[in-house]
């Protein structure tokens, strides 16, 4: 008969004992339950010795530690060292601060584990003409917004948690700061006007709160800071686990901020953005736009030059009246609609480009690229990629090593030079150049001349109509199909060297002569010089029919590289 051992009612009361702190502290009752953990998360130990004392003296087990108790302990002083170190520390204000997304809305998590109480403060400072505004904060939203000439005018909200007399009296202490100062921090009077390049004679007047004077030992408050300064204002706003919000100015801005969004619309000017675990939105602006993100970046209807560096997020980039630079790492990247030279960093990054007026230049890796509807050039730098791209209106280069590409409606130049990378091109009007290794080649539809080599893989070329230029094929191990239309003009030199020549094609009959397969001839008037080689492969000449394929549907695995197969023979 087996013996189910009873569980222990201890446990079950230090739960519910737990669960009735957090709730009774949602109701403002009682003390913080962070600072009791801090301060007092031993005694979980201790009650887990009585537990085991009065397991025994119930009889309902000998004095004993299992394995799973062992780890729990070890896990609950490494996780009680971390409460305490971080009890009293801007560590649990940050905690405080992690936002609580419920309805498309974010909540603070300090309003939940705490009540909070709300006080304000109006300021107003006069404003030379012309001087330049930065601002700074912490735990706590910016906003900047179009006011009065020649004046600022500042809102400040503070948010305190804790009792209300302790809060009250807390915030009599937070109070805002404004005053000029040079550039270097300093509050003196700049030097005289003949050393007017010195950078302790620029000017700024900076707006901050008295945060750090104050004891910040289990004092948990937010300052949000709501600012009206003159429409053509140069502002800079410096903040930290903040939103960042600004609109409708006509001035340089340069704003950033960490662990909460960033949001600039509606302006013209200058833009410089930076972000740091969080996210950032700017559109509608008119200047040039630089982003440093480390989190979400999205930029949309921007009429300037526009760069962004982001790691790690996805970045959207949509409608840009200028040229672009985009540098992604291990993201997204998603382009649309921009009217000047782009050029992009991708590495890692699944890529998106559509719609660009102007050329394209990209180095990616790792990761898919899909570009389609360019106006003009596009250069690219690849690694172990998968390249798709389709209605290219301008010349193509690529510099290739271990990709799938593929293309699709080329108006302009094909160029590859690659190292074991196959290769699938369709309906390509301007010269054709490959040049890779092990992996199968596939052309159908090209309207020019056309040059293609690989080794170890095949190669696979198809026209319903034969181009203008020559045609010059070189393989090693690797067979060579051609499709030919019926009808046309040209003149033919095919040799498979250790290998066979076969023709399907009315009026090419093939010779061999040792181990040389051989066929020329001159169909017609002539016309485009086609040449084939390969060593130790078959080379084998169709007819086409119906737009590029041959005879029997039977035979198409010839035109997709998945299902091409190669032969190859040594000596």
């Amino acid at each position: 008969m087996s013996y189910r051992r009873r569980p222990s009612l201890l446990g079950a009361l230090l739960w519910t004992g737990i669960g009735l702190l957090f709730l009774l502290r949602n109701f403002g009752i009682g003390p913080d339950f962070w600072s009791l953990a801090g301060r007092y998360w031993p005694v979980l130990l201790i009650l887990l010795g009585l537990g085991k004392i009065i397991d025994y003296f119930l009889k309902k087990d000998a004095i004993s530690i299992r394995i799973g108790e062992v780890f729990g302990i070890i896990l609950l002083l490494l996780i009680g060292t971390a409460v305490s170190n971080m009890s009293g520390s801007h560590m649990n204000r940050i905690i405080r601060d992690l936002p609580i997304e419920i309805g498309g809305n974010s909540m603070p998590l300090g309003q939940w584990i705490g009540e909070s109480h709300t006080y304000s403060e109006d300021v107003t400072y006069p404003l030379e003409f012309s001087t330049p505004i930065r601002v700074e904060n912490s735990y706590g939203m910016v906003s900047v917004a179009p006011g009065s000439d020649r004046e600022i005018r500042v809102h400040l909200k503070k948010v305190i948690y804790g009792d209300e007399a302790g809060a009250k009296s807390l915030a009599a202490e937070i109070h805002l700061q404004g005053e000029a100062e040079n550039q270097d921090g300093s509050t003196a009077a700049p030097k005289a006007e003949a050393e007017p390049t010195k950078k302790s004679g620029t000017r700024h007047f900076v707006i901050r709160t008295n945060r750090d004077a104050l004891d910040p030992q289990n004092r948990l408050f937010n300052t949000d800071i709501e600012i009206f300064v003159p429409k053509n204002s140069q502002v800079q706003v410096v903040n930290s686990y903040g939103e960042v919000r600004a609109a409708d100015l006509d001035g340089k801005l340069d704003l950033s901020t960490t662990h909460r969004p960033l949001e600039l619309r509606d302006c013209t000017g200058q833009f410089n953005v930076s972000t740091r675990y969080s996210e950032c939105r700017l559109t509608n602006l008119k200047g040039n736009l630089s982003v440093d993100g480390y989190g979400r970046v999205y930029v949309e209807n921007v009429k300037g030059d526009v760069a962004v560096t982001n790691e790690y997020a996805p970045s959207e980039i949509v409608n840009i009246d200028g040229k672009l630079t985009a540098s992604s790492t291990e993201g997204n990247l998603r382009i649309e609609r921009v009217t000047k030279p782009v050029s992009i960093d991708a590495r890692g990054t699944q890529v998106q480009v559509s719609d660009l007026q102007d050329s394209l230049q990209i180095t990616t890796s790792y990761k898919s690229a899909d570009i389609s509807k360019v106006a003009s050039r596009v250069t690219i730098e690849s690694r172990y990629a998968t390249l798709n791209l389709k209605n290219i209106q301008g010349n193509i280069e690529i510099n290739s090593s271990s990709d799938t590409i593929s293309a699709d409606d080329i108006h302009g130049q094909f160029l590859l030079k690659a190292r074991g990378s196959g290769v699938r091109v369709n309906n390509i009007r301007g010269p054709l150049d490959i040049r890779t290794t092990l992996k199968d080649v596939v052309v159908n539809e090209f309207g020019d001349s056309c040059s293609i080599s690989n080794e170890y893989a095949a190669i696979s070329i198809s026209s319903h109509v034969l181009g203008k230029g020559d045609v010059k094929v070189a393989n090693r191990n690797g067979d060579v199909d051609l499709f030919l239309p019926e009808g046309a003009a040209f003149s033919i030199d095919a040799t498979a060297r250790n290998g066979k020549v076969l023709s399907d094609y009315a009026g090419l009959e093939p010779t061999r002569n040792a181990n040389v397969g051989l066929l020329k001839s001159k169909v017609k008037t002539g016309g485009p010089r086609i040449t084939l080689e390969t060593d130790y492969s078959d080379i084998h000449v169709y007819r086409t029919q119906d737009g590029g394929h041959k005879k029997s549907a039977d035979d198409e695995e010839a035109f997709f590289p998945s299902k091409m197969k190669v032969r190859p023979r040594f000596l």
